[in-house]
């Protein structure tokens, strides 16, 4: 079948971009990515058979220039045009580096050379697509990297290209299941540019995509369950490997104790801190203000409650038999984040919610939806009262169950291709499938009724 758009998929990393445009009739027709593990994952995903062939790049710089190490060996824009497929979307989730503020300021040329952004600008000058995509990390568009933003957006405009300089950023959390949502907190940029000859077309407008996808209430986030997206313990293959070490358990048992057993209904929203546990704060100088007031906080917090807290601070946990004040000083801080679940100390544990072990401390979360995945090893830790047929223990998400939280098939990872590690942090670095739809339905008019040109609100149906 003739595919409605055509696209290349730049930084792909696992395929998050192609798996959205690919549901809504695109065709793939170059893909581009660094890592071999990932390339492994994405090309398994989409085998080049079936009339769907599309050519695969290692390296962006390949195509850009002679020599991938050398700046000054930039291919022109007829020699990348003879590379690079015609396409009618480029895009990708391009590294955020820093652009620099030296030189004579002539525009992009001058402020983007030896970035990763700038072999895209290559590609784009080149190439002249119709639209782009391109997503990264919310702070590109924070105050600190202020600079970054206008150099991005004045880079996509110098191109000939229609794109707002508001910063649009959406979460797939915020998506009904059924528009690919997922119960994962991940907000992310999206920058969308449409070629200036195609801007004053009414089915394209850059500012309905705040409307229909922010400003609108799409969905109440309250009402995902996590559980629904969790294998049940005994269809888990090797379930000993995800469950929590014999540490992390020790770590769990005190806090959990402490939780349940407490004498107050509301715990506080500051991080607790056991070191910090003294009648009068010890404040040092040259102590920034915030720890300073998370010490007076926990000093307050433990003359209240000096009994209980006495008495737990001797208990021993573990076959280790530790004191919590032998723990690691990062798993003597607990940070409770849960309070709209359990407003009241009945019933109150951590069996049903949600665990990730930061070097910031024990974080717990409500069992409605997950901190962002990252590409680090903080894989979220699911309590086994969630879970259908549990085991009774505390386990990490599978990549299966973290495939779904990026609204991803769970076939990316049905066969082992890379070790968990590895695809932990693939999907950390990945692009949330169900957004990255919902975003280029508007872009590229996927559920447009041709017949008709109208606003794109009146055209998307939801």
């Amino acid at each position: 079948m003739k595919p409605k758009f055509t696209f290349i998929d730049l930084f792909a990393g696992i395929g998050g971009f192609h798996h959205a445009l690919d549901k809504i009739g695109g065709r793939c027709v170059l893909a581009c990515e660094f890592d071999e593990e990932a390339r492994l994952v994405y090309e398994n995903s989409f085998p080049s058979e079936n009339g769907k062939n599309y050519k695969f790049v290692e390296n962006i710089r390949s195509i850009t220039r002679h020599a991938i190490d050398d700046e000054n060996s930039l291919k022109t824009p007829r020699q990348i045009n003879r590379i690079v497929p015609d396409h009618d979307l480029l895009c990708g989730g391009f590294p955020c580096q820093p652009f620099s503020k030296s030189g004579e300021q002539r525009g992009i040329r001058d402020t983007t050379r030896g970035t990763l952004f700038f072999d895209i600008v290559q590609i784009i000058e080149s190439k002249r697509p119709k639209y782009l995509f391109l997503e990264n990390v919310r702070n590109i568009a924070g105050p600190r990297h202020e600079d970054t933003w206008q150099t991005v957006i004045g880079s996509i405009r110098e191109l000939g290209y229609h794109v707002s300089s508001n910063p649009m950023i959406f979460s797939p959390h915020l998506l009904p299941p059924s528009r690919g949502g997922a119960p994962q907190v991940r907000e992310r940029v999206f920058i969308v540019g449409v070629r200036d000859d195609l801007a004053n077309d009414p089915l394209i407008s850059i500012a309905e995509f705040n409307n229909e996808l922010i400003e609108k209430k799409l969905w109440d986030p309250s009402q995902w369950r996590i559980a629904d997206f969790l294998d049940a313990d005994t269809a888990i293959p090797n379930l000993q490997q995800y469950e929590i070490s014999d540490n992390e358990l020790m770590y769990v048992n005190a806090w959990d104790y402490f939780v349940k057993n407490i004498d107050t209904d509301h715990l506080p929203g500051f991080p607790i801190w056991y070191f910090a546990f003294t009648e009068k704060p010890e404040i040092t100088q040259g102590m920034p203000d915030w720890e300073k007031n998370f010490r007076v906080k926990n000093s307050a917090f433990f003359n209240e409650h000096r009994s209980f807290i006495k008495e737990w601070s001797q208990m021993r946990w573990g076959a280790a038999k530790q004191k919590v004040g032998e723990f690691p000083q990062s798993r003597q801080k607990f940070e409770w984040q849960a309070s709209k679940y359990h407003p009241s100390k009945r019933g109150r544990t951590l069996s049903d919610l949600v665990l990730q072990f930061r070097p910031s401390g024990i974080r717990v979360k409500p069992p409605t939806y997950l901190p962002a995945l990252v590409a680090i090893s903080q894989t979220s830790v699911v309590g086994p009262a969630l879970r259908a047929r549990s085991k009774g223990k505390f386990r990490k998400l599978t990549p299966i169950e973290a495939a779904r939280l990026q609204s991803m098939p769970e076939s990316v990872y049905s066969t082992k291709i890379v070790s968990d590690q590895a695809a932990y942090k693939q999907l950390g670095n990945a692009v949330n499938v169900g957004v990255i739809r919902a975003v280029a339905e508007i872009l590229v008019g996927a559920n447009v009724e041709p017949e008709k040109k109208v606003g794109v609100q009146k055209q998307l149906r939801f």
